[in-house]
């Protein structure tokens, strides 16, 4: 073929260009001169891509947040990374010692430091090493050493000179509570360490398969809401978009055209909404820094990593394009109208099976890592094919939706007039009623499963300190019974009485202070020293008469004249010691905390202050039993604060109280903060969804009121519109979301178990902001029943 005979067709792809631009130039004025309504749908429009991306946004600042986290935490590493044996003491050393307590059931993170030198390692944060007395604080801990009602903190710190603030590089975040205290009494001897320089490798904060499995199914499941809530958001106003498209073809627009300028109508609201959510999302960063998770986050920390940042941007523009044309295959422009369908097929089910099954498939096959090895999936390469599995699960529950209402309400035709109406637009709807409840159903969905799998694992994650939370020790000479705790003093001021202390504190019945040493006799038994007076030797065994001097032991072949190497327990020093003069007893040992490694008189030597001169060199552990009452307020947070004003290195243990994992902690509250924030996008998507559809039904509405149909009818229609796809949609993602949380905890080797308290909970709660957005559509459905709605142009 010649140039020639080929020119003329080119010509015509080359006019073609400028029509397809032309096309979707047309689309994009009439959103934005087609009138009140269109610009209002383009405004809605706009609003709904803006929350998506926002809240993408925020999703794809997770990594930065990860890294940040991380980085911090590795840089103020300290007792992880001394090493040992300790160095000499030097210019360049720094002695600290562990101080981290609790406050009201939140974590403080305290060190106690002595600069052994004039170069000593600075931690992250500080500008200089406090000196003796002085403490740094952080500015949330400082705040609320501000407030009136913290008197118990403030008895463990108000005798200290505060001397400056940790700066954020040395914190985890903005509402950590965190403290650096100078003290000169600081020794390795008493539980301090030797340290050269700060910092480590930094290592995930989620760190396990479980924690990292809570993390991918919570993230999975927020973001979900969140996709389905923007393929609706661009769905806003297609009945009058369709009609605007008819009156197009009647002007001469083909098929092809309608659909550019359909594309074209969108983009303004998708660009708006991109540059809103942008801006959305930069504007709230500051707001992380006071909400109340955990340590929090500073601003910085909230940065898109910038390749899914690009992503974002250019996936919702390509998503929402996608939906909308998707949109009009089912509807048929011809230049006398807009012709929905009116014999839609049957919803078929082989393919949403086929979704369900395809991510039961992938989960199994992540999760056995005896296939993952086989297939050459090493490390955390499974987190992908979880991930892509539980997207399958959700996104075939919603696609199941449709085939359930079509097989259940498709073929109904009795019940009262509000309920007919209500099926008929089911009906004739296709699959918009599903769609506008489909982020309520992915979210119980992937919630229930969320739930049962984190409810499990923290069960697995909680530590009770003690066996029995009531061990109440048998009547004596004291009198009474109580529960029993112990606080441990590393380094206790020798001119402070520490039973005179905490005795002063509400609750406390009875304390008795002793001294310990841990040794090796000549012949390699091991031999517990507990030094106390005769009084508290009678507390801890059945003892005959003792008075000052004496020494009681039950150690076999152990007597008087005999060599005991004793050491602290740190093993950091040891001396020899002559055994007294010994009185032989057998016990029994009372059941007190002091005796939790389950020592009897075998191994026990018991003996008075006078009995017991140890060498100075050894720093024995000071301790206190007390037994307190815990039914007074407040009493756990006083008494340990009084301790910490003796010895801000000491620990008190409660047997009521249970230890659980901090990130098991931090995924609790980052994992509330999102279902929260579904919850939000949800709620406004349903409540704009609900009023677009009222609207768009306006004369349909007109004409039943002037035709003597009752409001109250037209009203009950709407919300049994609404309410049927989602009892049907919820108990299908209750049962799916159950199903998936066994098949996820099955996998993970963690033990089966079912929540139907909690899942009731969160069944009750889909339902109920369902039922809540459509009362909140009513004003707008009262408003299309006026006569109004009967004038047509």
């Amino acid at each position: 073929m010649s140039p020639r005979e080929r020119s003329p067709r080119g010509s015509d792809t080359e006019r073609d260009r400028p029509s397809i631009l032309g096309d979707l130039s047309l689309g994009a004025q009439l959103s934005l001169r087609g009138g009140r309504e269109v610009v209002l749908r383009t405004v809605l429009t706009a609003i709904g891509v803006g929350v998506a991306t926002a809240a993408l946004l925020l999703a794809a600042s997770l990594p930065t947040i990860l890294d940040n986290l991380a980085q911090r935490h590795a840089d103020r590493m300290d007792y992880q990374v001394a090493p040992y044996p300790e160095p000499p003491a030097g210019d360049d050393t720094l002695l600290v010692g562990l101080a981290d307590t609790q406050y009201d059931g939140r974590d403080i993170h305290g060190r106690v430091v002595r600069a052994e030198g004039s170069d000593p390692p600075l931690p992250p944060g500080l500008a200089e090493i406090p000196g003796h007395g002085e403490i740094v604080l952080s500015p949330a801990l400082a705040d609320l050493l501000g407030d009136p009602e913290a008197k118990a903190l403030l008895q463990g710190f108000d005798h200290h000179t505060v001397v400056g603030e940790i700066g954020p590089e040395g914190l985890m975040g903005p509402g950590e509570l965190a403290f650096y205290l100078g003290s000169a009494d600081l020794s390795l001897e008493n539980a301090g360490i030797r340290v050269t320089e700060y910092g480590g490798e930094p290592r995930a904060v989620l760190e396990g398969t479980v924690i990292l499995l809570i993390g991918v199914v919570g993230v999975v499941v927020m973001l979900t809401p969140v996709v389905v809530f923007l393929g609706a958001a661009v769905r806003f106003g297609g009945e009058q978009r369709d009609r605007r498209l008819a009156a197009l073809r009647l002007m001469g627009a083909d098929r092809r055209a309608t659909r550019r300028i359909a594309a074209g109508e969108t983009l303004p609201g998708v660009a708006l909404g991109l540059a809103l959510g942008t801006g959305i999302f930069f504007l709230g960063r500051p707001i992380v820094e006071s909400v109340s998770v955990s340590s929090g986050l500073f601003t910085a920390d909230v940065t898109p990593q910038p390749l899914l940042a690009l992503l974002v941007l250019v996936g919702v523009p390509m998503l929402s394009l996608w939906v909308v044309l998707g949109s009009m295959k089912g509807v048929v422009v011809d230049p006398l109208g807009t012709v929905r369908r009116a014999e839609r097929p049957s919803p078929r089910l082989w393919w949403r099976l086929l979704l369900l099954v395809l991510g039961v498939v992938l989960i199994v096959l992540s999760m056995d890592f005896e296939i993952s090895r086989r297939l050459g999936l090493t490390g955390a390469a499974w987190l992908p094919l979880v991930s892509i599995g539980l997207l399958a699960v959700l996104f075939g529950t919603t696609a199941a939706l449709p085939w359930l209402v079509e097989r259940v309400f498709g073929r109904a035709s009795s019940g009262p007039l509000s309920l007919q109406l209500a099926l008929r637009r089911l009906g004739a709807a296709g699959g918009g009623p599903t769609r506008a409840v489909s982020g309520i159903i992915v979210t119980v969905a992937g919630a229930i499963a969320l739930q049962s799998l984190f409810a499990n694992a923290w069960a697995e994650s909680t530590v009770v300190r003690a066996e029995t939370r009531t061990q109440a020790y048998a009547e004596d000479e004291f009198g009474g019974s109580g529960f029993q705790i112990q606080a441990d003093l590393m380094m206790p001021p020798p001119d402070n009485d520490p039973v005179a202390a905490v005795s002063e504190v509400p609750g406390v019945e009875e304390a008795v202070a002793f001294s310990t040493v841990w040794g090796v006799a000549d012949s390699g038994a091991d031999v517990v020293v507990h030094v106390a007076d005769c009084a508290a030797l009678r507390q801890m065994a059945d003892l005959p008469e003792c008075s000052p001097g004496d020494a009681f032991s039950g150690v076999p072949g152990l007597a008087a004249g005999d060599t005991v190497t004793v050491r602290p327990k740190d093993e950091r020093a040891e001396s020899a010691w002559t055994v007294p003069r010994l009185t032989e007893f057998e016990g029994p040992l009372v059941e007190h905390p002091w005796n939790a490694w389950g020592h009897t008189a075998r191994d026990v030597v018991l003996a008075t202050p006078e009995a017991a001169v140890l060498p100075g060199e050894i720093a024995t552990r000071s301790s206190v039993w007390i037994r307190v009452d815990p039914s007074v307020p407040g009493m756990e947070d006083e008494l340990r604060f009084a301790v910490v004003a003796l010895d801000p290195t000491s620990h008190v243990g409660f047997p009521m109280l249970s230890a659980t994992y901090s990130a098991m902690i931090n995924m609790r509250d980052a994992l509330i903060a999102g279902a929260l924030a579904s919850l939000a996008v949800i709620a406004a998507g349903l409540v704009v969804g609900t009023v677009e559809q009222v609207r768009g039904r306006r004369r349909v509405h007109a004409v039943l009121t002037a035709f003597g149909t009752r409001r109250s009818t037209l009203v009950a229609s709407v919300l049994w519109q609404t309410t049927l796809p989602v009892l049907l949609g919820v108990a299908l993602a209750a049962t799916v979301g159950t199903a998936l949380g066994l098949l996820v905890q099955r996998v993970a080797g963690i033990p089966l178990a079912f929540t139907p308290i909690d899942t009731l909970v969160i069944v009750g709660a889909g339902v109920g902001v369902a039922f809540l957005t459509t009362l909140l559509a009513i004003p707008a459905l009262l408003r299309t029943m006026r006569p109004e709605g009967l004038r047509s142009e």
